[in-house]
């Protein structure tokens, strides 16, 4: 009888070890698994928090070039004539004789055919060359756009905000670049996003006019 009571206690305590050995086993997989799991879910926690991140550096980028409230004093379209580089010396001091002294001053001025052709006769300058002059310093207005850019877009025939807001980016930064292939003006073109931007911001000047 000790003898089968030994044998079955032998069982037991072995059976003890098993199913101690196979609960912890089951804890360790589990755990294991639980860990595989929240790694995943903190992997796919940060790409999702980057790729917002992202978005919303983007906005921000956005955010910089339109304006917040949509007055004429929320972005700068207004620089000294002289930020045109191809207007020399003594036609800016002519100019400043008219009371023309600003790029602003220049576009409102010329609001037709007749104001510049009246302002060419003045100056003794032919009025295509004040064409030119006025078409840069109207796509000074959108934010991003320097006097070198703005001569280069006026050189593909963009003269007006109009002009430039029915572009589309790849097209326009296309033509750019073979034209300044052609004649040499920038060093570092625009790429799309940029040209992307210009055109956005002359679509929302115009509509804010509209208003």
């Amino acid at each position: 009888m000790s003898y089968l009571i030994q044998e079955i206690s032998l069982y037991l305590l072995a059976a003890f070890v098993i199913g101690s050995s196979y609960g912890w086993l089951l804890r360790s997989i589990r755990a294991d698994r639980d860990q595989q799991t929240s790694k995943l879910e903190a992997e796919e926690t940060i790409q999702r928090l980057q790729t917002q991140q992202q978005q919303l550096k983007a906005q921000i980028e956005q955010l910089q070039l339109i304006p917040a409230r949509g007055g004429d004093q929320d972005w700068q379209d207004d620089y000294a004539l002289n930020v045109i580089t191809e207007i020399e010396p003594r036609i800016l001091d002519k100019l400043a004789k008219s009371g023309i002294e600003s790029t602003k001053q220049l576009w409102n001025y010329c609001q037709d055919d007749d104001a510049i052709y009246a302002l060419a006769n003045e100056i003794a300058v032919e009025d295509f060359v004040i064409q030119r002059w006025v078409s840069i310093a109207l796509l000074l207005r959108v934010a991003n756009i320097d006097a070198t850019e703005a001569s280069l877009l006026e050189r593909i025939e963009i003269y007006s905000l109009a002009d430039l807001a029915a572009q589309k980016p790849a097209r326009l930064r296309e033509k750019l670049a073979k034209n300044n292939q052609l004649a040499p003006l920038l060093s570092d073109l625009p790429d799309a996003d940029k040209c992307a931007a210009w055109i956005e911001h002359a679509q929302h000047i115009l509509q804010l006019e509209r208003a």
